[in-house]
């Protein structure tokens, strides 16, 4: 299997997820929306580009990433231009001629001169076209789902260029799309993103407007899983590890999650080598975590840093560097400590914060209620390049 470190993972690089694809069909089967919730690097993105590209039959699915996108309008204009591009709609329109007429008088009112629209007045309401465009699609023709990737990061572009009433309108309005006469039925939604929808959420409405969603969980590969896919990522670089030392990396990897055993699977290559193919041992795989932490592996790590300072402004952001900074010297944090934090930059909302930190899969809570690092790898990098 070849390591797609950095990118989604396409045909022969992507691990079968199985139990994942099958519950997004068995919620999608009963008719209803879904966000698929999991932290960032677990492999959404490859889970929908994977169901897009082999679908079920009676299933035409349509990839959207609305990651840049900062207006409710050019939100479903982006939407409307994904589908009326898609092979979904292609299929359908050649498929079925009682539906090619409605789509092309939909298509008829958007014209376009060189990528410019060109209208007789006022902006173009792209709901109210998607809503007709949705009309002229049968439900006895199959289901369509729209996957939207980075739904949470928009309605953060929304409220930070735009403001609380307007995040709030642009999430009710996706709800009163979801409830549309003509999307019952015929057509879903799959959002999902690096960071947590329902905080997202909480920060400018009231959790009603997605309780309508079904949440299907990407949880971390198994320990089964986990040993397989590391060892199909290092026999593509002819190098085989024996059981042992195996279970000896999976055990310091402690969240097993495909970006990391790609990243975990890459250094143990360069070990391999280096050493000129002599066999690996316990202290090879130590070498190989050191040099995960490695400067040249920036840019596996920056994202995680950059969505916070998206994500928080001020000293909400102080706030969230100093929890992370503890706990990477520390190991854990007690919510005791975490509170003096918040009243040393003058947060409030103290236990929205971490529930996003939690939600993304920066930390997880422990039994006895204190906060540690989701994933040793992280923390590493972390003690390294960000503690002061």
């Amino acid at each position: 299997m070849k390591n797609s470190l950095g990118n989604p993972a396409r045909g022969e690089a992507f691990y079968p997820r199985e139990s994942e694809v099958r519950k997004i069909y068995r919620v999608l089967d009963k008719g209803a929306s879904i966000y698929l919730s999991a932290p960032r690097r677990v492999g959404k993105t490859s889970i929908l580009k994977h169901i897009e590209e082999f679908p079920q039959e009676g299933y035409f699915f349509i990839y959207v990433i609305t990651e840049s996108v900062d207006s409710e309008n050019e939100f479903f204009k982006v939407i409307f231009e994904a589908l009326i591009r898609s092979e979904a709609i292609g299929k359908l329109s050649k498929l079925y001629d009682s539906i090619k007429g409605g789509i092309e008088s939909v298509l008829s009112r958007v014209k376009t001169v060189y990528h410019v629209e060109i209208r007789e007045k006022g902006e173009t309401d792209y709901f109210q076209i998607l809503s007709d465009l949705f009309e002229n699609i049968k439900s006895e023709f199959g289901h369509v789902v729209i996957l939207i990737d980075e739904f949470p990061q928009t309605i953060q572009n929304i409220l930070n260029r735009d403001g609380t009433k307007a995040a709030e309108h642009f999430i009710q309005k996706n709800r009163e799309l979801r409830h549309h006469k003509h999307v019952l039925d015929k057509i879903h939604f799959v959002y999902t993103g690096s960071m947590s929808l329902f905080p997202m959420v909480e920060k400018v409405t009231e959790l009603t407007a997605v309780n309508d969603l079904r949440t299907v969980e990407v949880a971390p590969l198994s320990q089964a899983e986990a040993h397989d896919f590391l060892t199909k990522l290092l026999e593509y670089d002819k190098v085989s590890l024996v059981e042992p030392l195996i279970r000896y990396v999976l055990t310091k990897m402690g969240w097993l999650i495909p970006f990391h055993l790609q990243l975990i699977a890459q250094e143990i290559v360069d070990v391999f080598e280096a050493n000129e193919g002599e066999s690996i041992t316990e202290a090879s795989i130590d070498q190989a975590f050191d040099q995960i932490v490695h400067l040249r592996n920036k840019p596996q790590f920056e994202p995680y840093f950059a969505r916070l300072s998206a994500l928080f402004k001020g000293s909400e952001y102080n706030f969230v560097f100093d929890v992370l900074e503890n706990i990477a010297i520390r190991d854990s944090i007690v919510m005791d400590v975490v509170f003096d934090f918040g009243v040393k930059h003058s947060v409030e909302e103290v236990r929205r914060i971490m529930d996003i930190l939690e939600g993304d899969g920066y930390l997880f809570k422990t039994e006895d209620k204190s906060y540690r690092y989701t994933s040793p790898i992280l923390q590493m990098w972390c003690r390294k390049h960000i503690c002061k």
